[in-house]
């Protein structure tokens, strides 16, 4: 009894298409806010701290993004690569 491995092609691509979409909008750079004068003293040290938490946030979060999208494209390509070597083999690229 054959087996078939399906891969959701269209929804992996989907998925990697949506995620480029959230990398466009995660800001890698840090706040340029003045928080001395923007939120006064007595909260400047917290937003301060907020604010660099943040940064690291977002570069760590922008990396596993990259990943994603990287480990997605590299599946995709495996399997078109794989699925196009089967069909030629079989005459259908002929």
């Amino acid at each position: 009894m054959a087996r078939s491995i399906v891969v959701p092609g269209e929804d992996l691509q989907q998925a990697s298409d949506s995620m480029r979409r959230v990398l466009q909008h995660i800001n890698v750079k840090r706040s340029s806010a003045d928080f001395g004068r923007v939120v006064g003293s007595p909260v400047r040290g917290a937003a301060e701290h907020f604010d660099d938490r943040w940064d690291a946030g977002r570069k760590q979060l922008r990396q596993e993004c990259d990943d994603i999208v990287e480990a997605i494209d590299m599946i995709l390509n495996a399997f078109t690569s794989v699925d196009n070597q089967t069909g030629d083999s079989l005459g259908g690229g002929r």
